[in-house]
Formats: C-alpha cells, sequence, structure tokens
C-alpha cells in the first residue's frame, strides 16, 4: 500500500536565529509550513536535507565571524558562540528535562547517505562563561557526526541494525491430506503456523538500545510458498487453510518427494515511547523450514471376487 508523504529540502537562514519549530510533525496537515523549508509531495518517503557537511562545518564560532575562524585571543571579554545539537523533537530543548529526547519524527527524515537523525542545531552568545543571549536554532542537518555539541543519540540505522536482529518466529507449513502424503492430480492444501519460538506479527520485542528502550513490532509483508518441484506461489498473505475452504493449494503432476517450505517478509513498526508506533522502512526474508511432501499415484486395480 503506498502513502503520500513529504519530501522538504530545508534552507538554511545564517543571517537570523530560527525560534520556531522548522519542521511540524506528520500528523500535522502541512509539515512544512516554515518559511525556511521548501515542500513538495512524493511518495514512500520523508527527507530533510537541511544544513549541508560544509555548511555545519563552517559554523561561525563568534559574532562577525565568517565561517572557519579561530576562536578569539581573549575569550573573557569577547563574546563567542555556544552550539548544542539535539534530535529535532518537540521536547528536545537546551537546558530543558526533555534536552535527550527522541521521536520517530527525527529518525525517518534524513537520507540513508547521512548519519542522522535529524538534528537541531541551537546556538547562543556567552562572555567570559555568562549567557548574554538565549538559545537559538540555527538551522536543521542530518550530518550529526560533525555538528558542534551533538551528543550520542539513536539513529535510524541503529533501528533497522536492530530490527535485523529480532529471532523471528520460523513459518512452519502443513498439508492435507494429512501425515504428509498426497497424490498426483489430487488438490493438496497448505497452512501456515508459528513456531514457539520467537516474534511473530503483532508480538513486540522490546530492548535497550543507546540508552532507549526501543520496542519492535515484526508485521507481515507476505508469505512465499515453495513447493518444491519448481512452482512456487507469492507473495501473499494468506495463510492458506484447510479442505474445502484453503485459499492455497497446489497439484502435482507427478509422484515423488519433494521438498516444500514457507518464507515470510517481515517489515515492522517501531516505538520510542510505548504508544505512538512508526514504520521502520526495511523489511527482511526469513527462510521457513523444509518439510517433505510425498506424492503418490493411485491406480485402479480389479479384483475377481
Amino acid at each position: 500500500m503506498r502513502r503520500l508523504v513529504w519530501l522538504c529540502l530545508a534552507a538554511v537562514v545564517p543571517a537570523a536565529l530560527i525560534t520556531a519549530p522548522a519542521v511540524a510533525s506528520q500528523e500535522e496537515s502541512d509539515p512544512c509550513a516554515d518559511a525556511a523549508l521548501h515542500c513538495s509531495q512524493t511518495v514512500q518517503a520523508v527527507y530533510v536535507r537541511g544544513m549541508t557537511r560544509d555548511e555545519v562545518r563552517n559554523l561561525p564560532k563568534a559574532p562577525g565571524d565568517k565561517g572557519g575562524a579561530v576562536m578569539p585571543a581573549d575569550t573573557k571579554k569577547q563574546p563567542v558562540y555556544e552550539y548544542r545539537t539535539l534530535a529535532n523533537c518537540d521536547a528536545a530543548v537546551p537546558d530543558s528535562v526533555g534536552e535527550d529526547a527522541s521521536c520517530a519524527r527525527a529518525l525517518n527524515s534524513c537520507p540513508e547517505d547521512t548519519i542522522g537523525p535529524l538534528s537541531r542545531i541551537w546556538r547562543r552568545t556567552m562572555v567570559d562563561g555568562r549567557q548574554t543571549a538565549p538559545w537559538g536554532s540555527v538551522g536543521l542537518t542530518c550530518h550529526t557526526d560533525i555538528a558542534p555539541g551533538a551528543r550520542p543519540t539513536i539513529s535510524m540505522a541503529d533501528i533497522k541494525a536492530q530490527f535485523m536482529r529480532t529471532p523471528w518466529a520460523k513459518p512452519q507449513v502443513s498439508s492435507q491430506p494429512a501425515g504428509k502424503v498426497t497424490l498426483v492430480n489430487l488438490a493438496t492444501f497448505y497452512q501456515v503456523g508459528w513456531s514457539e519460538r520467537g516474534f511473530e506479527p503483532g508480538e513486540v520485542d522490546s530492548s535497550m538500545l543507546r540508552g532507549f528502550n526501543v520496542r519492535i513490532r515484526p508485521k507481515l509483508v507476505g508469505f512465499t510458498y515453495a513447493f518444491g518441484d519448481g512452482s512456487s506461489l507469492g507473495p501473499t498473505l494468506s495463510h492458506g487453510g484447510v479442505y474445502p475452504d484453503g485459499e492455497v493449494t497446489h497439484v502435482y503432476r507427478q509422484r515423488g518427494e519433494f521438498p516444500v517450505r514457507v518464507d515470510t517478509t517481515f517489515g515492522a513498526d517501531f516505538s520510542l515511547d510505548g504508544r505512538t508506533w512508526d514504520e521502520i522502512p526495511s523489511t527482511v526474508t526469513v527462510p521457513g523450514p523444509v518439510t517433505a511432501v510425498t506424492v503418490r499415484e493411485a491406480r485402479a486395480v480389479l479384483v475377481n471376487e
């Protein structure tokens, strides 16, 4: 299912401090209402480019600095800038209780060629260790590895890696007629169940990651049934079923023993607060165990009674 989302390209406005959030949440009707953003619609992507690596490296160190200057010789008398880089979340404001907050919006907003998460660079003016101008927003960036005053935080790459480490439940296939034996030219019904161990769709795997309680909830993207004779069915969301209403059937045209399995493609949602869930932009396919199905050929025999 395709969903309409937003592509947002952030323009940097270094001449003035932007105190209003530059990216609204995805639940709002216009997530790019701020004048500092240029927005267009796309499908299955939410990206905010923000400040480039060069722009982040060349942030001024003091008033009047055009970028790249050294610190003033006498910092006790001259004003200098102090920077702090926090995740672009509503609660993440310098010197507040939510300063170290993270959120799905920030994790989902950076292109894959950046570190992320989408972060806001804050700046204040200091003279001799005293604040002379309050914190204000300089701009947004996904280059948190070089952003000044950045804290260790979680990224979408971390979430994806944890998703790949999820101990998945294995799809186990059963067939009817029972006993893993069927006949040539007879419709054989297949059904998928889950192993007792591992996480199946809808269950929640909870773990600590870089100090955050990350919950991952697998969801089914599709089954692919491999019937062992070179034919397959899927991807499909059907778990199959038993005679006469099962949706997944196969007819073998020759006798023999065939290795049948079901491969499952998982997606997942994640949550950092246990309440709000957001999609992980990744999938993984887990092969199921092989079940040997024997196909026999029935022949009519005349009996003299």
